[in-house]
């Protein structure tokens, strides 16, 4: 059971989730392919999009195999993903640079992610006992969402997926701690923030978008040591997402609470 009645009810949504499975797979990919071909403008942006898509998939995907549960396994799912999504998408673009194939390198990521997730959830499920039965599915897409929103804002930073540039921008400046702490409060915050009976997919999949690009806005303050002025659009796209998406689930939240009233901020003094 979870905090909004039977497991499979609290999972289900209007948005299709094989359709953000793609969105985010295929589209996060693409972006992160084309970001390639841009520009040193364009470029960047378009690979942090790339990890917008990303996170908005890992969120559904946190949503639900957590609501098999209370919710209290989302930071324990959400960084060991993360941690997975790190040694994926650093593991696939140096094994393309060690073969030599650099055009690889996303789709190892998302490879290696994949399979680790898969391992992970296996030894889950039939070592340890956790009775979810989406929990094979639910790993490996949260995995693999973590590896390409970790990599499409490394080469938002970087401006290439090439395992050179991303090491002297990302990896050597200490950014990839970041982009870690980042990434995983971006696909675990949505479902957390809007755990509850009323929960509803729409309204956390827009918390989700909200964190996805305050996560690009920070990437372009961090992109703004490699120069150029595509930190700066990095920043200004993340932004005005930012405040679109935010503003959508103010809203959202408030048209589905019973009621909404301003409280007052706390006394200066104690009463």
């Amino acid at each position: 059971m979870s905090a909004g009645g039977s497991a499979d009810g609290a999972a289900a949504g209007a948005v299709n989730s094989m359709h953000l499975l793609i969105l985010g797979a295929v589209g996060g990919l693409l972006c992160i392919y084309l970001s390639g071909f841009l520009g040193d403008v364009i470029g960047p942006v378009l690979a942090g999009i790339g990890a917008v898509l990303a996170i908005i998939w890992g969120a559904d995907a946190i949503r639900r195999v957590a609501s098999y549960g209370l919710g209290t396994g989302v930071p324990s799912i959400g960084y060991m993903s993360l941690s997975v999504g790190v040694i994926s998408a650093l593991g696939g673009i140096s094994l393309a640079s060690l073969l030599k194939i650099g055009i690889i390198g996303p789709v190892a990521g998302l490879i290696i992610a994949v399979i680790i997730g898969a391992i992970i959830a296996i030894v889950a499920t039939k070592i340890v006992g956790m009775k979810i039965p989406i929990m094979l599915q639910c790993t490996i897409e949260i995995a693999g969402a973590a590896a390409l929103s970790i990599l499409g804002f490394a080469v938002a930073i970087a401006g290439s997926y090439d395992m050179t540039a991303i090491y002297e921008n990302v990896v050597a400046t200490g950014f990839i701690a970041v982009l870690f702490i980042m990434c995983t409060m971006a696909i675990q915050h949505p479902f957390n923030a809007c755990l509850g009976p009323n929960e509803d997919q729409v309204r956390t999949l827009k918390c989700a978008c909200s964190t996805a690009f305050l996560s690009m806005t920070i990437v372009g303050l961090l992109s703004a040591t490699t120069g150029g002025l595509g930190w700066f659009v990095v920043l200004i796209i993340g932004l005005i997402g930012w405040i679109i998406s935010f503003r959508a689930f103010v809203l959202a939240s408030c048209n589905d609470a019973a009621s909404t009233k301003w409280a007052g901020l706390w006394p200066k003094v104690e009463q």
